[in-house]
C-alpha cells in the first residue's frame, strides 16, 4: 500500500517537474515522512532530483535537512554541491551535529572550510571538535547532545530539567550521571525516573557499571556493543572517563548498513558508491581496476596450466574436466570467506581464535571433499569409461580428480579462513582484498595439484 502511494506520488512530482512547477512539487513532498522524500528523490533523475531538492530547501528547510539526513551519504553530498553556498549552511545548521558532521567530512576539500565559514560559529565549532576524530570511530559518530546531571540531584528536579531543556537533545534515552568534572558515573534510564520517590537522589538508582566506548572505538565495534546489549544510546568517554558524546541507536543502524554494503560490494570487487542506477561512466570507473586485476590472477592460473601443456596434450580428457576443478574449488573458497568475514565483522573471529576456525574450516573442506570427489570420481568413471569404451581409463581419470576435489577444498577452507584474517591484522580491509587473493590462490593450487598427479600417473601408465 506505502508503496503504490510512494509511486504515485513520484509519478506526480516528475509530471510537475517537466512542466516546470518546482514550488507545486515541493509542496507536495513536504506532506511525505523525510524518509520518502529520500526515497523519492534518489529515484528520480539526478537533474530532476537536483532541482526538485532546490526547491523544498527554498520551501521547507527543516523538512530538507530531516529528508537529507536520510539519504545515502554519496546521494546527500551530490545534492548539496549543487546548491548554492548559503543554503548549504542554512542546511547543515538545521541538521544534528554527527550528521553535519559526516556530509561536511566527504564534501570536497576547497568546500569543507568554505561552507564551515559561513555557519553560525557554535554549530560550526562542534562540527569541527568532530572532524578531529579519526573516521569511522566513535567520535566522529557521536552527538555531544546528550542529557547528564550530577549525582546528588533527586528525580524530582532531573524530570524537571529533562522537561525544560528537551529540545537541546536529539533523543535522550538515558540521563547519565557525572560528577562536578564531568566524569561518568553511571546511567539512569527514563523508566527508573518515573518508578523511583522524587526524592530519591540519582547516585541511589544509577547503574554504576556503564557499557560504554571510547572516542577512537571502531564503528563497527560499536555497533556490535549496542546489538550485544541491546542498547538504545551508548556513552563516549575520553582518555579521563569524562562523557563527550552519545551514540543512538539510529546511527547504529546507519553504521550497521553501510558496513554490510561495503562487505557485500566489496566481496564482488565493487564500490559502495556503484549504483544500478547510476552513470555507465562511474561505474566503469570503478570496476574496471578490479576486472583488470583479475586478469592478472587469471593469468597465473594459466601460466600454471602452461607449464604441464605436455601432460594435457598426452591426454586431452585432462582439458575437458578443468572447469569442473576450478569451479568447486573457488566456490568452497568463496563459501569459507563469506562465513570468515562476516565473523570477523561481527567479532566473533579474531588473533586468538584463527587457529580454530583454520583448523574448523579444514576439516569442513575434507569431508566435503570427500563427498565431493568421490562423487565426481563414479560419475567421470563411469560417463568416460562408456564414452571411451575403457573402465579402467575413467577409473584412473576419476581417481585423479577425485583426489584433487579432496585437497582443493581443503585448501579451499584454510586459505578462506586464514586469508581474510591475516589481512585484518595488518589493517587491510578483509572482504575488499580476500576474494582476489583466496579465489587466485585456491585456483593456481588446485590446477598444480589436478596436473601434478595426472603427471605422475603418466609416467608410470598411459592415460
Amino acid at each position: 500500500m506505502q508503496a503504490q502511494r510512494l509511486n504515485l506520488v513520484l509519478d506526480s512530482v516528475g509530471r510537475l517537474v517537466r512542466r516546470g512547477a518546482m514550488s507545486n512539487a515541493a509542496n507536495l513532498l513536504t506532506k511525505l515522512r523525510p524518509v520518502d522524500i529520500a526515497q523519492i528523490l534518489g529515484q528520480l533523475p539526478q537533474h530532476d532530483s537536483e532541482i526538485v531538492f532546490e526547491a523544498l530547501v527554498r520551501h521547507d528547510l527543516s523538512k530538507a535537512a530531516e529528508a537529507l539526513s536520510e539519504m545515502e551519504t554519496s546521494r546527500a553530498v551530490a545534492l548539496l554541491t549543487r546548491l548554492k553556498r548559503e543554503d548549504v549552511s542554512r542546511l547543515l545548521q538545521e541538521l544534528p551535529s554527527d550528521d553535519a558532521t559526516l556530509l561536511v567530512s566527504e564534501l570536497p576539500e576547497e568546500l569543507r572550510d568554505e561552507f564551515l565559514d559561513a555557519m553560525k560559529l557554535e554549530h560550526s565549532t562542534v562540527v569541527n571538535e568532530l572532524l578531529g576524530f579519526a573516521d569511522e570511530t566513535a567520535g566522529r559518530i557521536m552527538t555531544p547532545d546528550y542529557f547528564a546531571l550530577d549525582e546528588d540531584v533527586t528525580v524530582a528536579e532531573a524530570i524537571t530539567e529533562l522537561q525544560r531543556r528537551s529540545e537541546e537533545f536529539e533523543m535522550a534515552f538515558y540521563l547519565y550521571v557525572v560528577d562536578s568534572r564531568n566524569h561518568l558515573l553511571g546511567v539512569v534510564s527514563l523508566r527508573q525516573l518515573l518508578l523511583n520517590p522524587s526524592s530519591t537522589p540519582l547516585r541511589k538508582i544509577m547503574i554504576g557499571d556503564v557499557i560504554k566506548v571510547a572516542t577512537d572505538t571502531d564503528q563497527e565495534e560499536v555497533a556490535r556493543i549496542v546489538a550485544t546489549y541491546n542498547l538504545l544510546a551508548v556513552p563516549v568517554v575520553d582518555e579521563e572517563n569524562k562523557l563527550v558524546g552519545i551514540i543512538t541507536v539510529d546511527d547504529v543502524l546507519d553504521v550497521i548498513r553501510e558496513e554490510a554494503t561495503e562487505d557485500i560490494y566489496a566481496l564482488a570487487g565493487v564500490e559502495a558508491d556503484d549504483r544500478a542506477l547510476g552513470s555507465p561512466v562511474n561505474s566503469v570507473r570503478r570496476r574496471l581496476p578490479w576486472l583488470l586485476l583479475s586478469l592478472g590472477a587469471a593469468l597465473i592460473a594459466v601460466a600454471i596450466v602452461q607449464y604441464y601443456v605436455t601432460t594435457i596434450e598426452e591426454s586431452i580428457w585432462l582439458a575437458v574436466l578443468i572447469p569442473v576443478v576450478a569451479t568447486m574449488g573457488s566456490n568452497a573458497a568463496t563459501q569459507t570467506m563469506t562465513v570468515v568475514v562476516r565473523g570477523i565483522g561481527l567479532g566473533e573471529v579474531g588473533s586468538d581464535t584463527t587457529s580454530r576456525v583454520v583448523t574448523k574450516e579444514a576439516l569442513v573442506g575434507m569431508i566435503n571433499g570427500l563427498i565431493i570427489g568421490s562423487t565426481v570420481c563414479v560419475i567421470v568413471s563411469i560417463w568416460f569409461g562408456a564414452r571411451l569404451g575403457s573402465m579402467w581409463f575413467g577409473i584412473k581419470l576419476g581417481g585423479i580428480i577425485g583426489v584433487t576435489m579432496v585437497l582443493s577444498l581443503v585448501v579451499a577452507g584454510a586459505l578462506g579462513a586464514l586469508v581474510p584474517v591475516l589481512l585484518k591484522r595488518f589493517r587491510v580491509d578483509p572482504a575488499l582484498a580476500s576474494s582476489m587473493f583466496v579465489v587466485t590462490f585456491t585456483d593456481v593450487i588446485t590446477f598444480f595439484f589436478y596436473l601434478g598427479i595426472a603427471t605422475l600417473l603418466l609416467s608410470h601408465f598411459k592415460l
